[in-house]
């Protein structure tokens, strides 16, 4: 019996012998090269800190029980206006205003979160001045796919804008309006990646698409569609679409370069009533023809960790038509807990 036990399986371990893998030196020294590149790239991966860029919103949700509260602060020059034609026009007087807006993220669900934001305003020109409360945007932000190594994160937001700001019965260079006094809503979608292009630098992409619905507005006077002396009448404005692109470019854990393209288009703003005069004795215009602009605006991030950091940069207007040719400063503080 044991003599055909070995008879049966001596056969069968000479071939799993000589079907056994016998690796080279070289074959080795190749695999061990690769093992050691894999372990220095994965020594310089880190995980990398985002403030977000200046325009574009982010896809980041709030944790349940959790709050992010990022001032932002604005210097706004406005120099000139670019007409139908796209023509830069210089003003007569230069404008300038001064924008404080706070937004306040709250985590509400696993995939369901809410941003309260107030702002005030200050405005100058022609050494006048003005200001005051501006309008509460209230925004829902609903997960809709959580990032994957080769997926975005995606979002859908829903935006409400209450006219809590002035925009009436304003002095002559309506530099006391500080609202646009409707109603408006916009559904907004955004999605965001992080993309491991090199591994020590790399690099977060956002992208937002937004459609926004307004409103009718009753207005009287000087008013922020345009006015003048005994202006009376209802004021329709344009639905405004958006598309931001936006880009950060981490040089370390803690500092990183953002980018953001930004543009908006507005339809016709129509008006319906008694147009009354400038102050120049002249028929008063109110509401406007479409109107478009696209702006840059790159920044400076740092991280001091992931729950607090600062950003700031620049904003300026590249091309438009019916609107401002302007240049924006803007200063912001994150801190989350």
């Amino acid at each position: 019996m044991r003599l055909i036990f070995c008879l049966f399986f001596l056969p069968l371990a000479l071939i799993a012998q000589n079907g056994a893998v016998h690796k080279s030196p070289e074959r080795i020294e190749v695999e061990l090269e690769d093992t050691e590149s894999l372990f220095r790239k994965t020594k310089k991966m880190f995980n990398p800190y985002y403030t977000g860029p200046l325009i574009t919103p982010t896809t980041e949700m709030m944790p349940v029980g959790q709050a992010n509260i990022q001032p932002f602060m604005f210097i706004t020059g406005n120099y000139a206006n670019f007409d139908e034609d796209r023509h830069s026009i210089p003003l007569l007087h230069n404008s300038y205003q001064f924008k404080v807006v706070v937004p306040i993220q709250i985590g509400v669900t696993d995939s369901t979160d809410v941003t309260i934001t107030p702002s005030a305003t200050a405005n100058w020109q022609n050494n006048m001045s003005g200001g005051g409360f501006g309008d509460l945007v209230t925004t829902y932000g609903f997960l809709i796919f959580t990032e994957t190594v080769y997926i975005p994160q995606f979002k859908f937001t829903i935006s409400e804008q209450f006219p809590t700001g002035r925009y009436k019965n304003l002095t002559s260079l309506g530099l006391n309006g500080s609202g646009e006094g409707s109603y408006q809503t916009q559904f907004g979608f955004v999605t965001s990646k992080i993309i491991w292009w090199t591994y020590p630098y790399p690099i977060n992409t956002h992208l937002f698409l937004g459609y926004n619905i307004a409103t009718d507005v009753n207005v009287s006077g000087f008013n922020n569609y345009g006015g003048g002396f005994g202006t009376k009448g209802r004021v329709r404005p344009g639905n405004t679409s958006t598309a931001d692109f936006g880009f950060e470019l981490s040089f370390s854990q803690h500092w990183v370069f953002a980018c953001d393209l930004a543009y908006t288009a507005q339809d016709r703003t129509k008006f319906h009533g008694i147009p009354g005069r400038a102050a120049d004795g002249t028929p008063a215009d109110v509401g406007s023809g479409f109107n478009d602009n696209l702006s840059l605006a790159p920044a400076i991030e740092y991280n001091f960790s992931d729950m607090l950091s600062i950003l700031w940069g620049v904003q300026f207007s590249v091309y438009g038509r019916n609107s401002q040719n302007f240049v924006n400063g803007q200063f912001s503080c994150e801190y989350q807990w």
